[in-house]
Protein backbone atom coordinates (compact mmCIF):
# COMPACT_ATOMS: atom_id res chain seq x y z
CA UNK A 1 0.00 0.00 0.00
CA UNK A 2 1.73 3.29 -0.78
CA UNK A 3 1.49 5.75 1.94
CA UNK A 4 2.97 9.22 2.35
CA UNK A 5 3.80 9.27 6.15
CA UNK A 6 7.95 10.28 6.16
CA UNK A 7 10.55 7.81 7.21
CA UNK A 8 13.17 10.35 7.62
CA UNK A 9 13.40 10.69 11.47
CA UNK A 10 15.86 8.61 13.11
CA UNK A 11 14.99 5.61 14.48
CA UNK A 12 14.36 5.49 18.25
CA UNK A 13 13.50 9.23 18.32
CA UNK A 14 10.45 10.97 19.69
CA UNK A 15 9.77 11.51 15.80
CA UNK A 16 10.09 7.91 14.91
CA UNK A 17 7.19 7.18 17.47
CA UNK A 18 5.28 9.89 16.34
CA UNK A 19 5.81 8.71 12.75
CA UNK A 20 4.63 5.14 13.44
CA UNK A 21 1.10 6.61 14.85
CA UNK A 22 0.62 8.49 12.37
CA UNK A 23 1.36 5.56 9.74
CA UNK A 24 -1.30 3.92 11.64
CA UNK A 25 -3.72 6.20 11.44
CA UNK A 26 -3.55 6.74 8.04
CA UNK A 27 -3.66 3.38 6.90
CA UNK A 28 -6.74 2.76 9.09
CA UNK A 29 -8.59 5.73 7.70
CA UNK A 30 -7.80 4.27 3.80
CA UNK A 31 -9.34 1.29 4.92
CA UNK A 32 -11.92 1.69 7.33
CA UNK A 33 -14.73 2.07 4.38
CA UNK A 34 -13.80 -1.56 2.95
CA UNK A 35 -13.49 -3.29 6.32
CA UNK A 36 -16.65 -3.15 8.39
CA UNK A 37 -15.44 -5.76 11.89
CA UNK A 38 -11.91 -3.55 12.34
CA UNK A 39 -10.17 -5.37 9.40
CA UNK A 40 -8.51 -1.84 8.94
CA UNK A 41 -7.20 -1.83 12.31
CA UNK A 42 -5.60 -4.96 11.77
CA UNK A 43 -4.35 -3.84 8.37
CA UNK A 44 -2.26 -0.95 10.33
CA UNK A 45 -1.03 -2.33 12.35
CA UNK A 46 0.48 -5.28 10.72
CA UNK A 47 2.55 -2.59 8.83
CA UNK A 48 3.88 -0.85 11.92
CA UNK A 49 5.15 -4.31 12.91
CA UNK A 50 6.14 -4.73 9.70
CA UNK A 51 8.20 -1.17 9.99
CA UNK A 52 9.75 -2.03 13.58
CA UNK A 53 10.46 -5.15 12.53
CA UNK A 54 12.91 -4.14 9.25
CA UNK A 55 13.91 -1.08 11.55
CA UNK A 56 15.31 -3.31 13.85
CA UNK A 57 17.03 -5.57 12.00
CA UNK A 58 18.82 -2.44 9.80
CA UNK A 59 20.12 -0.97 13.43
CA UNK A 60 19.81 -3.75 15.99
CA UNK A 61 22.79 -2.40 18.15
CA UNK A 62 20.67 0.85 18.23
CA UNK A 63 18.02 -0.56 21.23
CA UNK A 64 20.86 -1.34 23.25
CA UNK A 65 21.23 0.83 26.54
CA UNK A 66 18.90 3.30 24.45
CA UNK A 67 16.45 5.77 26.69
CA UNK A 68 13.24 5.09 24.19
CA UNK A 69 14.35 0.76 25.11
CA UNK A 70 11.07 0.30 26.60
CA UNK A 71 9.09 2.50 24.24
CA UNK A 72 9.98 -0.19 21.79
CA UNK A 73 8.57 -2.76 23.38
CA UNK A 74 5.43 -0.63 24.28
CA UNK A 75 4.22 0.25 20.83
CA UNK A 76 5.48 -3.27 19.58
CA UNK A 77 3.41 -5.34 21.87
CA UNK A 78 0.64 -2.84 21.42
CA UNK A 79 0.21 -3.39 17.62
CA UNK A 80 0.74 -7.30 18.30
CA UNK A 81 -2.37 -7.51 20.58
CA UNK A 82 -3.88 -5.93 17.96
CA UNK A 83 -4.26 -8.95 15.56
CA UNK A 84 -6.61 -11.36 15.69
CA UNK A 85 -4.13 -13.94 15.33
CA UNK A 86 -0.43 -13.45 14.26
CA UNK A 87 1.62 -14.55 11.47
CA UNK A 88 4.70 -17.11 11.76
CA UNK A 89 6.90 -14.28 11.39
CA UNK A 90 6.21 -12.08 14.16
CA UNK A 91 5.88 -15.43 16.02
CA UNK A 92 9.82 -16.17 15.20
CA UNK A 93 10.63 -12.64 16.17
CA UNK A 94 9.59 -13.13 19.76
CA UNK A 95 13.29 -14.69 19.73
CA UNK A 96 14.98 -11.58 18.60
CA UNK A 97 12.68 -9.67 20.97
CA UNK A 98 13.68 -11.39 23.75
CA UNK A 99 17.48 -11.48 23.06
CA UNK A 100 17.39 -8.16 24.29
CA UNK A 101 16.07 -8.76 27.88
CA UNK A 102 19.74 -8.75 29.53
CA UNK A 103 19.59 -12.12 31.16
CA UNK A 104 23.10 -13.03 32.15
CA UNK A 105 25.09 -16.32 31.21
CA UNK A 106 25.40 -17.45 34.41
CA UNK A 107 22.57 -18.75 37.19
CA UNK A 108 24.44 -17.45 39.97
CA UNK A 109 24.37 -13.75 38.53
CA UNK A 110 20.84 -14.16 37.66
CA UNK A 111 19.70 -15.51 40.90
CA UNK A 112 21.13 -12.04 42.66
CA UNK A 113 19.05 -10.12 39.81
CA UNK A 114 16.05 -11.99 41.22
CA UNK A 115 17.30 -11.02 45.03
CA UNK A 116 17.16 -7.15 43.58
CA UNK A 117 13.22 -7.60 42.17
CA UNK A 118 14.43 -7.37 38.34
CA UNK A 119 13.37 -10.79 37.30
CA UNK A 120 11.43 -13.65 39.38
CA UNK A 121 11.22 -17.25 39.61
CA UNK A 122 8.71 -18.70 37.52
CA UNK A 123 7.05 -22.26 36.81
CA UNK A 124 8.82 -23.80 34.14
CA UNK A 125 6.62 -26.51 32.82
CA UNK A 126 7.27 -25.98 29.15
CA UNK A 127 11.02 -26.10 29.22
CA UNK A 128 11.89 -29.24 31.34
CA UNK A 129 12.79 -31.53 28.13
CA UNK A 130 15.49 -33.93 28.58
CA UNK A 131 17.28 -32.67 25.38
CA UNK A 132 20.30 -33.54 23.71
CA UNK A 133 21.68 -34.94 27.14
CA UNK A 134 20.53 -31.84 29.22
CA UNK A 135 18.19 -32.96 32.18
CA UNK A 136 15.66 -31.32 31.54
CA UNK A 137 14.08 -31.52 35.92
CA UNK A 138 17.52 -29.36 36.49
CA UNK A 139 15.77 -26.24 34.47
CA UNK A 140 14.50 -23.59 35.90
CA UNK A 141 12.87 -20.45 34.49
CA UNK A 142 12.79 -16.88 35.65
CA UNK A 143 11.08 -13.83 33.86
CA UNK A 144 11.30 -9.62 33.83
CA UNK A 145 9.82 -7.42 36.44
CA UNK A 146 7.57 -6.54 33.07
CA UNK A 147 6.59 -9.88 32.34
CA UNK A 148 8.34 -9.73 28.92
CA UNK A 149 11.39 -11.54 29.00
CA UNK A 150 12.35 -14.89 30.03
CA UNK A 151 15.20 -16.68 31.14
CA UNK A 152 15.58 -20.40 31.53
CA UNK A 153 18.77 -22.32 33.53
CA UNK A 154 20.16 -25.36 34.00
CA UNK A 155 21.30 -26.01 37.87
CA UNK A 156 23.28 -28.88 37.09
CA UNK A 157 25.53 -26.32 34.77
CA UNK A 158 25.02 -23.20 36.13
CA UNK A 159 24.64 -21.36 32.50
CA UNK A 160 21.33 -19.56 30.49
CA UNK A 161 19.50 -22.65 28.26
CA UNK A 162 19.49 -21.55 24.96
CA UNK A 163 18.37 -25.09 22.88
CA UNK A 164 15.07 -24.73 20.65
CA UNK A 165 13.07 -27.41 23.22
CA UNK A 166 13.90 -25.60 26.61
CA UNK A 167 14.79 -21.97 25.77
CA UNK A 168 13.15 -18.87 27.14
CA UNK A 169 10.49 -16.83 24.94
CA UNK A 170 9.25 -13.35 24.43
CA UNK A 171 5.68 -12.53 25.90
CA UNK A 172 4.07 -10.32 23.90
CA UNK A 173 1.19 -10.52 26.11
CA UNK A 174 2.73 -11.54 29.54
CA UNK A 175 0.52 -14.56 31.34
CA UNK A 176 -2.19 -13.18 34.56
CA UNK A 177 -4.50 -14.98 36.66
CA UNK A 178 -6.64 -12.28 35.12
CA UNK A 179 -9.11 -13.79 32.83
CA UNK A 180 -8.42 -11.21 29.79
CA UNK A 181 -4.58 -11.22 30.58
CA UNK A 182 -4.60 -15.01 29.99
CA UNK A 183 -6.76 -15.27 26.72
CA UNK A 184 -4.46 -12.39 25.47
CA UNK A 185 -1.11 -14.85 26.58
CA UNK A 186 -2.62 -17.68 25.21
CA UNK A 187 -3.70 -15.94 22.05
CA UNK A 188 -0.30 -14.34 21.30
CA UNK A 189 2.26 -16.59 22.67
CA UNK A 190 0.88 -19.91 23.74
CA UNK A 191 -1.26 -21.04 20.44
CA UNK A 192 1.27 -19.85 18.19
CA UNK A 193 4.01 -21.67 20.17
CA UNK A 194 2.01 -24.98 19.89
CA UNK A 195 1.86 -24.45 15.96
CA UNK A 196 5.53 -23.45 15.07
CA UNK A 197 6.96 -24.18 18.57
CA UNK A 198 10.17 -22.09 19.41
CA UNK A 199 11.90 -21.89 16.25
CA UNK A 200 11.96 -23.68 12.38
CA UNK A 201 14.57 -26.05 13.56
CA UNK A 202 12.04 -28.17 16.65
CA UNK A 203 8.12 -28.23 15.99
CA UNK A 204 5.81 -28.39 18.75
CA UNK A 205 5.00 -31.82 17.95
CA UNK A 206 8.48 -32.91 18.05
CA UNK A 207 9.10 -31.19 21.94
CA UNK A 208 6.41 -33.21 23.14
CA UNK A 209 8.56 -36.60 21.69
CA UNK A 210 11.06 -35.51 24.69
CA UNK A 211 10.59 -36.79 27.89
CA UNK A 212 9.60 -34.12 30.41
CA UNK A 213 11.40 -33.75 34.16
CA UNK A 214 8.12 -31.57 35.16
CA UNK A 215 6.45 -32.78 38.42
CA UNK A 216 9.24 -35.17 39.16
CA UNK A 217 10.46 -34.60 43.09
CA UNK A 218 14.17 -33.87 41.84
CA UNK A 219 12.22 -30.97 39.77
CA UNK A 220 10.37 -29.67 43.03
CA UNK A 221 13.63 -30.44 45.35
CA UNK A 222 15.18 -28.04 42.30
CA UNK A 223 13.09 -25.45 42.43
CA UNK A 224 12.84 -25.13 46.18
CA UNK A 225 16.72 -25.02 46.27
CA UNK A 226 16.86 -22.23 44.12
CA UNK A 227 13.83 -20.55 45.27
CA UNK A 228 16.06 -20.97 48.74
CA UNK A 229 19.18 -19.25 47.23
CA UNK A 230 17.10 -16.64 46.05
CA UNK A 231 15.79 -15.77 49.76
CA UNK A 232 19.21 -15.87 50.65
CA UNK A 233 20.60 -13.54 48.99
CA UNK A 234 17.96 -11.27 49.71
CA UNK A 235 19.23 -11.49 53.32
CA UNK A 236 22.39 -11.14 53.12
CA UNK A 237 21.76 -7.52 51.48
CA UNK A 238 19.66 -6.28 53.94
Amino acid sequence: MNVSVSSGSDFLSKAYFEELEALYKQIKMKNDRWYVFDGSSQIAATAVITRMISDLENDPDALINHESFNQYFIVFDKNIRKLDSITEQFHYFRNVLNSYGGAPKKLDEMIALAAEGKWKLFSSKYHMYNYKGMDGALNVKFISKDGRFEAVYNTGTGTLVSDPVNMGTYNYAPGSINPIKYLMHNRYDKIPWKKWGNTKEVSYQDINTFQSGHGSLRAKSNFKKVEEEIQLKKDTEL
